[in-house]
């Protein structure tokens, strides 16, 4: 990875576009929200099965076109049966290049929802060195993180979660991503939450939205 800057474009609730000099990623194409463009995409990260981070057709799509997508298990098996034996199947602890672009693998299950049943299996990816999307858990991590992509609201999630995690995590930089249920009241808490991290240490938290970019430094400070 020789970039300086990464460009970050959400596209839609969990969709986030991550461009360098490199190479174009997709992560999440879920179903709320516009179908990304798949033109000039390196390849696409899921981080699990579920729609609104896996829009199944799309990803069919992708695979058709020769786009590499990358992903759990769980995602392949959900796939057409004529483009499923070309996706990439990661597990915690893979690492890879996309577009360029270094990406290493962590995860486990998602974050409970119910108290009978597991959730699936939600991998996280650090992308450069610098971006961590982490999908629906808030996964652990060895080394530093500079940038953290993570739900500023979800079923599962609670601010006191959120707040301890990004304590764990220590970033310079929260990008809260998962609103697409929200109203406007909905956003308007999300957006207090996000402010409430600059206690925390956080340099800069943001809830961008749709279309919205941001440039990042490969250390996680923001570009000026």
């Amino acid at each position: 990875m020789t970039a300086s800057t990464l460009r970050l474009v959400k596209r839609h609730h969990a969709c986030l576009e991550i461009v360098s000099d490199e190479g174009r990623i997709l992560v999440d194409p879920g179903t709320l929200g516009p179908a990304p463009d798949l033109a000039g995409a390196d390849g696409v990260l899921v981080t699990h099965e579920h729609p609104d981070h896996a829009d199944i057709a799309l990803l069919d799509a992708a695979l058709r076109r020769g786009v590499p997508v990358h992903g759990p298990a769980s995602v392949r098996d959900a796939l057409d049966a004529a483009t499923a034996s070309r996706m990439t199947v990661l597990a915690d602890g893979d690492r890879l290049a996309v577009g360029g672009l270094d990406v290493v693998v962590g995860g486990g299950e998602h974050a409970s929802i119910h108290p009978d049943h597991a959730g699936p299996e939600n991998l996280s990816y650090l992308v450069a060195g610098t971006v961590l999307v982490t999908g629906d858990r808030h996964t652990p991590w060895d080394g530093p993180v500079p940038v953290l992509a993570t739900p500023v609201d979800a079923p599962w999630l609670r601010a006191v979660d959120l707040i301890r995690y990004v304590r764990e995590i220590a970033p310079h930089t929260v990008i809260g991503i998962h609103d697409g249920l929200l109203n406007d009241a909905g956003l308007a808490v999300a957006d207090r939450v996000m402010a409430s991290l600059g206690r925390e240490g956080v340099r800069r938290s943001v809830r961008p939205g749709v279309g919205d970019e941001l440039t990042i430094r490969v250390d996680g400070a923001p570009q000026d």
